[in-house]
């Protein structure tokens, strides 16, 4: 059996948990799969986790909290475009990195994030530095930020899907430029930077 120190067990078990769900995928993970991964008892993570959905739930909360530290910028400073750009490249980068745990993030096996305070604190810290940061480069009023900054999220967080499916056809056959969204995609994905750069001008300005 695997030597936890005193207090440190919950910690423990999270680590293994989020190993486990970019392994395997969220859907394979539970507390009884849990134990057996960590040599523990079955009944030893019951204590700190009464039902699988808040195992789901202590696996997205660190899912954000990495998130929002791989994005975050100080946006009590200047902010550049060039750094919301980055930021929007740092989280497609862990959206394609971390994808069995970014779909656990993500999706509805959590069910309403309120129920978990910590959950939804990381939820939202990634969000409110993204706008944070959005708000230093747009001259317009808070409702017309906070709709620019949630449309430039949704289309960043739309990227995420399409570059994955990207990354799982791009060693097929060779695909004719003119056919197909995908080729476009592709395009999009061998010039990230330059595209990225192009939609958050486009959505500052208009």
């Amino acid at each position: 059996m695997k030597n936890y120190h005193h207090g440190n067990l919950k910690e423990e078990l999270i680590s293994c948990a989020c190993v486990m769900c970019e392994r395997d995928g969220y859907t394979k993970l539970s507390i009884r799969s849990l134990a057996k991964e960590s040599n523990v008892s079955q009944t030893a993570p019951y204590r700190h986790f009464k039902t699988k959905q808040d195992l789901y739930a202590a696996v997205a909360t660190n899912g954000f909290n990495k998130l929002s530290k791989a994005m975050h910028v100080d946006s009590g400073k200047k902010v550049t475009k060039k750094q919301l750009v980055e930021m929007a490249i740092k989280y497609i980068e862990f959206g394609l990195k971390n994808a069995n745990t970014y779909d656990l993030m993500f999706g509805t096996a959590v069910g309403n994030f309120s129920a978990y305070p910590e959950l939804l604190e990381s939820a939202n810290s990634s969000y409110d530095n993204f706008r944070s940061s959005f708000s230093k480069l747009a001259n317009d009023s808070d409702e017309v930020i906070a709709f620019k900054c949630l449309t430039l999220w949704s289309m960043v967080h739309g990227l995420v899907g399409i570059l994955r499916k990207v990354q799982v056809i791009e060693d097929g056959p060779m695909m004719n430029p003119e056919e197909g969204p995908m080729s476009s995609a592709i395009l999009i994905a061998s010039n990230l930077d330059d595209h990225l750069d192009k939609v958050v001008t486009g959505i500052i300005k208009n």
